[in-house]
C-alpha cells in the first residue's frame, strides 16, 4: 500500500533546507582549484582546462583535449541548468512558508466565523431590475 503524501510545514522547511544544501555545494564545486604549486595549476568547471599532452602534432592529445571541453561544457551546463532549477525551487518554498505564515491565523477560524464571510443574499444586477434603461 502507498504511503500518504505528507506537506506540512516542517516538510516544506525541509525541502527548503535540501535546496539550499545543493545550491550550497554547487557554489563549492564551481570555485577554483589550486591542485599543484604551480601558480597556473587552478582549475574550475566552468572555466576551459588547460591541458599539456605534448604538440600540436600529437592528434591524439588534441582529440582528447577537445573531446575533455566538450564534456567539461556539458557538464557545466547541467550544473547551471540544477543551479536555477535548485534556486526557483528554494525561494519558492520561502514565499510559500512565508505566505503560509501571514494567512495561518485565519485557520484558526470557526466554521461559524467563516461562513460570516460567505453572504446569505445577492442582489441582482441584470437589467430590469428596477434601475432605468436609459431611454
Amino acid at each position: 500500500m502507498a504511503e500518504n503524501i505528507v506537506i506540512d510545514e516542517p516538510t516544506l522547511i525541509g525541502l527548503r533546507n535540501k535546496y539550499q544544501g545543493l545550491l550550497d555545494d554547487i557554489d563549492t564545486r564551481m570555485t577554483d582549484y589550486q591542485w599543484g604549486t604551480n601558480p597556473d595549476s587552478r582549475l574550475s568547471l566552468g572555466d576551459e582546462f588547460t591541458l599539456r599532452l605534448g604538440g600540436a602534432d600529437f592528434v591524439e592529445a588534441v582529440g582528447l583535449a577537445k573531446d575533455l571541453g566538450k564534456i567539461r561544457e556539458k557538464l557545466a551546463g547541467r550544473v547551471d541548468s540544477t543551479y536555477s532549477d535548485a534556486t526557483n525551487l528554494r525561494w519558492g518554498l520561502e514565499y510559500l512558508l512565508q505566505d503560509t505564515d501571514a494567512v495561518e491565523h485565519l485557520t484558526t477560524m470557526s466554521a461559524q466565523e467563516f461562513q460570516s464571510f460567505i453572504p446569505v443574499s445577492t442582489t441582482s444586477a441584470t437589467e430590469g431590475s428596477g434601475g432605468q434603461t436609459g431611454s
